[in-house]
């Protein structure tokens, strides 16, 4: 990442063992030592990671440079910081997402020459988002008096995972669409000469996922044991061979504003059609819309429902008949999930991982959507006393994706329309249109 090259974010990893937190180190304190009074910021999402593999990896590396006399690490309330003798610094801060400050305002003091995000995979969206404009200290002075200048640099290290860095470099990547100031670098055990071959050995013997992301380097695995949905069921729920008979159900995810979608689903037997999908719409079109749907798929209002959680909550006062869906209603089996969303998205991942149902009428890149909300989709509190089943909250989906899993939603409730007894579905009275 030299100061001629339009390049400007550079994620490195794929495979275990690869030296992505090494090399990290290694750029930072290079670049501190080259440019005098520059600042920089390593980050990683929890503290404790940062302190406990980060940051032990950054002082091996000092040891290695031999430049031990050049700097002096101090650790305060809320982190690392380490002072170099030129008068450049590297700030040492965990990066986690906090509900009580969802832009990371906490970030707005710093002026940084560059930056290295340990676990990129790990780090929300938005973060990174946020810190391109904390570049702000990118020319100085050197010792001999003369200046020097450079570009931003962000460098991010990770393992394979789904999420925002899947989105954005590794299918562009895959595809040969990367933008020149991206640069995807695959990096992978072998590449690394110290690794010893008995932990190569073992690492083969592990399961097929676990092979595929940290041998490999394959992104299109996921081995997270909380995942609700199996990868390659993913893979397979656009050409599975279902029968379509059966009377039509269907469900809709209401966005009047913002970035959200609408979106709405057509359950027929065991294939569910994607019929709209759609962004910013006014009330008069989403209810125009949603009448549409349930007249041209002959779908009896009661096996229709829509999202009443948030905007969406007004189509049922005006379509007469249809029903309301309420995640966080008691669930239809209230002593095994903690609320109806949870209980519907494991029995969705339970049929798509057998293999039962087939989704249609997306495009190739709604397609890459779907898979990849469906794979943020995680089991959550899985130590709490009451050992119900749920999935983790809609603020943490988003973090990972950097947006509404608005398609995934969409198809969960379609398949809760189609899958629930209508009788047992909660009824919304209606104003006759």
């Amino acid at each position: 990442m030299d100061n001629d090259s339009k390049v400007t974010e550079v994620l490195y990893g794929g495979g275990a063992r690869g030296g992505k937190t090494w090399l990290g180190c290694l750029w930072q304190i290079t670049r501190r030592l080259q440019y005098a009074g520059s600042a920089s910021l390593i980050c990683r999402q929890k503290y404790v990671d940062l302190k406990d593999t980060t940051l032990t990896t950054f002082r091996k590396v000092v040891k290695a440079m031999r430049v031990e006399h050049l700097l002096t690490l101090k650790e305060g309330q809320g982190g690392c910081t380490a002072y170099f003798a030129n008068g450049s610094i590297i700030y040492f801060r965990y990066c986690i997402f906090q509900p009580l400050d969802p832009e990371f305002d906490r970030f707005g003091s710093y002026d940084l020459t560059d930056i290295f995000i340990d676990e990129a995979q790990q780090v929300a969206e938005k973060f990174i988002s946020v810190i391109r404009g904390r570049f702000s200290l990118l020319s100085g002075i050197n010792p001999d008096g003369t200046t020097w200048k450079c570009k931003p640099k962000m460098l991010m290290v990770c393992n394979p995972s789904k999420g925002w860095i899947y989105r954005l470099f590794w299918k562009p990547y895959r595809e040969g669409n990367l933008p020149t100031y991206r640069v995807f670098i695959r990096a992978l055990v072998r590449d690394n000469p110290y690794v010893d071959e008995a932990y190569i050995e073992n690492l083969l013997r592990s399961d097929r996922v676990t092979i595929e992301r940290l041998f490999y380097g394959n992104f299109d695995y996921d081995d997270d044991p909380n995942a609700l949905f199996d990868t390659e069921a993913l893979n397979d729920m656009f050409t599975n061979e279902v029968s379509a008979e059966g009377l039509a159900a269907g469900g809709a995810d209401i966005a009047l504003k913002g970035r959200d979608k609408y979106a709405s689903c057509v359950a027929r037997g065991r294939v569910y059609t994607f019929d709209r999908v759609k962004g910013y719409s006014p009330a008069d079109v989403v209810l125009e819309d949603a009448q549409q749907t349930i007249k041209a798929h002959a779908i009896p209002r009661s096996r229709f429902v829509a999202d009443s959680d948030g905007v969406g909550g007004f189509l049922a006062d005006f379509v007469k008949g249809i029903k309301e869906f309420h995640g966080g209603a008691v669930a239809d089996d209230a002593a095994t999930y903690r609320n109806l969303k949870s209980e519907y998205y494991y029995k969705l991942a339970g049929a798509v991982n057998r293999r039962e149902i087939r989704v249609q009428g997306l495009n190739a890149e709604q397609v890459e959507e779907l898979k990849e909300e469906l794979s943020v989709i995680r089991v959550a509190d899985i130590d709490r006393d009451d050992k119900k089943k749920a999935i983790n909250s809609k603020d943490e989906q988003k973090k990972l994706l950097g947006r509404s899993p608005d398609l995934a939603d969409t198809l969960m409730m379609a398949f809760y329309a189609n899958s629930r007894p209508s009788g047992r579905m909660v009824a919304s009275v209606g104003r006759i249109r």
